[in-house]
């Protein structure tokens, strides 16, 4: 009984150590089943716009795209996902490693939920975050803020309005994510920009700060009343704490600022060209042949002598465009010269128009110039002005020259002269000089037929192998292997040779490859034997064409 009682236990230790293992393996095939493929936080608990890690792995072969993690956009503020692939050979064994990083910074509060992401059949956990505000994170009013001026809200068609626009960013500007600025909305009206926006760094409240003005001119075209609203900037700003070491993603977005603009209509009663506008002046000055101004309304002169005027015109809340030409008419006895008018924009947006004119008398008397007269509508006063400049009184003098006083008389033509042919009956000694220069070329031409018949000792035949100076000058750089040298010598000898097309496309390569040998970034050596072949073949080509030439008869 006692043997069989001990038999008994350790039958029962062995079926539960069997069952013990067996658990365990499940258990440890599950785990590693689970651990193929699974996502991990590098934080759980987390302030709004805190950012941190999300990291999914597998243990398969994977591409980039094979996760979709547009359900993060929900309530995450997520970044563009990094991944890299891995695979390791350890004692035979190949294993594959796939990872994802993703940065995310929830941005809402309180509990968020990371779903499951699936991969070949796998999925892994949901992930819950607790989300909690943090009172002492700047808001986008403390990192951007959008400033804006309107010069006049009540306008009349045609009047123009400006709008001066300042941003101002309360950070680093390079950590700025994405940053989108739009610029003033205004249905029914016209609106451009005013110039190129100017960016720079200031303090303001004892914080550097980067600001852009930027000014922007709103136009009517019709009565009504219309919304303007001021530029807006929307992204995002990569800020780090330094108390905590943490990282945010601050989310930005201005609230626009909207204006009502009025536009009155045109009155009935006004005449002229329709010049709407709070403000015009106008200032107009005379000078002088000398460019001395003109103080007095009366003048003296002479016929001739130059006076120039100039006149300048500023309005307000108009543009350039919209200024009118001005036209004056002058006498019969006065000869114009206009210039091209000249506009500026101040910087109070005011605009200026300047016409300058040189005047000429051309015949004595007294001559009246007119004044100028601009007629605008006054829209403060809402009423017609007209703005007049000082005319001036002339009196010309005749001048020194009595011939610019009118149009110099052309003379009338006159009857061409009677022309008398006269013919020659005494030839001269011409005719004896050509017969004598005929004779001596009939002697000269008898004598050579002659010479060339008489039998007697050959010329000496001219050596082919000579060479000239220079050519032995290239030898001699050729043989020392002188780049400069011999870059000098080709040159000289290449300005004396004649040579055909070919033979000169063969030179200059040969001295392109010398020149980029010894004058290129990496200079290198350069091997003479070809460009001393060529030009050794060249040398004797030459030599055979000056025997030819030499003697042209020699192969009758």
């Amino acid at each position: 009984m006692v043997i069989m009682k001990l038999l008994f236990r350790r039958l029962s230790f062995v079926r539960h150590l069997i069952t013990g293992l067996t658990v365990l393996f499940f258990c440890m095939f599950s785990l590693s089943a689970s651990a193929a493929f699974y996502a991990s936080v590098s934080k759980n608990k987390v302030a709004k716009n805190e950012v941190f890690q999300l990291k999914v792995v597998s243990e398969d072969k994977a591409s980039s795209d094979d996760i979709d993690f547009s359900p993060l956009d929900k309530d995450f503020f997520m970044s563009r996902p990094s991944f890299g692939s891995s695979i390791n050979i350890i004692n035979g064994t190949r294993t594959n490693r796939s990872e994802w990083t993703v940065s995310l910074a929830a941005n809402q509060i309180g509990t968020v939920t990371i779903p499951s992401f699936e991969l070949n059949g796998e999925k892994t956990q949901p992930i819950t975050i607790q989300v909690t505000n943090d009172e002492t994170a700047p808001g986008s009013d403390d990192l951007v803020e959008v400033r804006s001026q309107l010069s006049r809200s009540t306008l009349y068609p045609n009047e123009s309005a400006l709008l001066k626009a300042r941003l101002i960013i309360k950070a680093d500007p390079r950590r700025l994510q994405d940053p989108q600025i739009a610029p003033p909305k205004v249905d029914g009206m016209e609106l451009k920009a005013a110039g190129e926006p100017n960016q720079y760094q200031t303090v303001m409240d004892g914080i550097e700060v980067t600001v852009v003005d930027q000014n922007f001119r709103i136009t009517a075209t019709k009565a009504g009343k219309f919304t303007l609203s001021e530029p807006s900037l929307t992204g995002t700003l990569v800020y780090g704490s330094s108390f905590n070491g943490s990282t945010r993603i601050i989310p930005l977005n201005t609230t626009p600022k909207t204006y009502t603009i009025t536009v009155e209509p045109k009155p009935d009663n006004y005449q002229g060209n329709w010049l709407p506008t709070s403000l015009l002046t106008l200032k107009e000055r005379w000078l002088d042949s000398n460019s001395q101004p003109i103080e007095s309304s009366r003048y003296v002169t002479k016929v001739g002598d130059s006076i120039s005027r100039e006149i300048t015109v500023q309005v307000t809340g108009l543009s350039p465009e919209q200024l009118p030409d001005l036209k004056l008419n002058y006498p019969d006895s006065v000869r114009v010269y206009d210039e091209k008018p000249v506009f500026d924009t101040l910087d109070n947006g005011d605009v200026t128009m300047t016409v300058k004119q040189v005047l000429i008398p051309r015949q004595s008397g007294e001559v009246t110039l007119p004044a100028v007269a601009v007629n605008w509508w006054d829209t403060v006063r809402k009423q017609q002005q007209t703005t007049t400049g000082a005319g001036l009184t002339l009196t010309v003098k005749p001048g020194d020259n009595p011939a610019v006083v009118g149009a110099t008389p052309t003379p009338a033509p006159t009857a061409p002269a009677e022309v008398q042919t006269v013919t020659i009956k005494d030839p001269g000694y011409w005719p004896y000089l050509t017969a004598l220069f005929a004779l001596l070329w009939i002697v000269c031409f008898v004598m050579l037929v002659w010479k060339m018949r008489k039998p007697g000792k050959p010329a000496p035949e001219a050596p082919t192998g000579t060479a000239s100076s220079n050519y032995q000058q290239l030898q001699q750089a050729l043989q020392g292997n002188d780049g400069i040298a011999l870059s000098h010598a080709l040159k000289r000898w290449q300005a004396e040779v004649v040579t055909t097309d070919q033979e000169q496309a063969q030179l200059q390569l040969a001295l392109s490859e010398l020149n980029q040998a010894l004058y290129s970034a990496n200079p290198g050596s350069y091997s003479s034997r070809e460009l001393a072949q060529l030009t050794k073949r060249i040398e004797q080509q030459q030599n055979k064409r000056k025997k030819q030439v030499k003697d042209p008869l020699a192969t009758l």
